[in-house]
């Protein structure tokens, strides 16, 4: 069994075109579980899908830059990643073409990308996948195996002398793609774009601002944005990063040495952001119940949260990007662009762990994105400035009425949606209104 694997074995009876010769026993495993395996008409367990290669492997090579490096675009739009644009990027059965396949989904998630597998009934064809199965593993890792079955289905196709296939023209874009075009090809597919069918404008504004961002400020921006936000969201990063040329030196001096957790790719990324906030506070003598906690973090730090960015011409909840934070060595610079205090300090706190995470010389931006990264730093933000034990602390039988929501809120200088949700995260009800359905 393997975390994430596919293995072909071809028919022997070939064939005289794409379809026919790539035929074969198909097997998919994810989580250290067989996703292929189904129930047939007759009560058979059978591991195996006998298909055609040909069609999978196209659908990864038409969508190959999107299938590792497009996230969904935030935590709060759940329905990004049931739609079905997304889903033709991300979704195996986009790749089906008439074939029964199991319901499998890769979602990048920055540097890895995490693959679901879930039970699907597919009665025109008497078959039903039975296994839900998950993991998260470096993208490096599913791109490898991804390459090798595309490469595979190439190599039989060749040995056929079959040429001219749609599949042969796109693999060999993408095994012809140097270093320099596959930073603009990675940023187009963490878009949501395929880099060679990418319009004039939204071309040329990648590569003006590569030299103006850097490449990691440049990722994070595309990361956070879709096609059609991707300039006004750009202006904003923009901004952001030119504020920290002139913002103050904050310190990562007191956390020199204290490390930071690993990311654990086996269990969620929020828990990495909880643990780098509890192990902040007991390196730095901070108590959990202590309302001034984040506060005394800032002042250690000197991260200061009045200073806001210029005025924006947008709220803040229509944007992606809340602010910047360029790291040098112990030093670093922290741009807050949103209006409110409350709201600056929760991404003050997002910049402290982008910044204690980041490498010695690197900018970050504060985004919405659903990578591991800013999933961490923003579960890091809620648990320093709204502390679960003080929160528990101040429940009346595990509950938060509406006024003790907004008076937490209030002491804590924090967003009363804050407190809500790290309560409810941790198991304590609230009255606070929940947002949807």
């Amino acid at each position: 069994m393997s975390e994430f694997k596919i293995t072909t074995s071809w028919s022997p009876t070939g064939g005289r075109n794409e379809v026919d010769m790539t035929f074969c026993n198909l097997m998919i495993e994810v989580g250290n579980k067989v996703v292929t395996e189904f129930i047939d008409g007759r009560d058979n367990v059978v591991p195996q899908l006998q298909i055609p290669a040909y069609y999978l492997a196209e659908w990864m090579a038409e969508n190959w830059w999107a299938l590792l490096w497009e996230p969904r675009k935030s935590e709060e739009d759940n329905s990004q990643s049931t739609s079905p644009t997304f889903n033709a990027r991300h979704s195996l059965l986009s790749g089906q073409h008439g074939f029964a396949l199991p319901r499998l989904l890769f979602l990048p998630q920055g540097g890895s990308v995490y693959i679901t597998a879930s039970g699907r009934d597919v009665e025109l064809a008497g078959v039903r996948f039975r296994n839900t199965a998950s993991t998260t593993l470096k993208r490096d890792a599913v791109e490898q195996v991804l390459r090798d079955f595309v490469a595979k289905v190439v190599a039989r196709l060749e040995a056929a002398s079959i040429k001219g296939t749609f599949l042969q023209d796109a693999w060999i874009q993408i095994i012809d793609t140097d270093e320099e075009e596959a930073q603009f090809c990675r940023c187009a597919g963490a878009l949501g774009l395929s880099p060679y069918d990418v319009d004039d404008a939204i071309a040329d504004l990648i590569e003006r601002l590569q030299p103006v961002l850097g490449d990691r400020l440049l990722m994070d921006l595309c990361l956070s944005s879709t096609p059609q936000t991707f300039k006004s969201v750009a202006a904003l990063a923009e901004e952001a990063a030119l504020l920290t040329k002139n913002a103050a030196t904050s310190t990562l001096s007191p956390l020199e040495t204290v490390r930071l957790p690993a990311d654990n790719l086996s269990v969620h990324a929020y828990r990495r952001g909880v643990q780098a906030a509890d192990l902040i506070r007991r390196r730095l003598g901070i108590k959990d119940t202590d309302p001034a906690g984040a506060t005394k973090v800032f002042d250690m730090l000197r991260v200061d949260t009045s200073i806001r960015g210029e005025p924006r011409r947008r709220t803040d909840e229509e944007i992606s990007i809340t602010g910047a934070v360029v790291r040098d060595d112990s030093d670093m610079r922290v741009a807050l662009l949103q209006e409110t205090q409350p709201k600056r300090r929760f991404a003050a706190a997002r910049a402290v762990f982008s910044g204690w995470s980041a490498e010695p010389h690197e900018s970050r931006l504060l985004t919405s994105a659903v990578t591991r990264d800013q999933q961490a730093n923003r579960a890091f933000a809620a648990e320093l400035t709204a502390p679960k034990a003080l929160l528990r602390k101040r429940a009346s039988k595990n509950f938060l009425s509406q006024s003790a929501v907004y008076e937490l809120a209030g002491e804590l200088m924090i967003g009363p949606d804050v407190v809500a949700k790290n309560a409810e995260n941790n198991g304590i009800e609230t009255a606070w209104p929940r947002s949807g359905p």
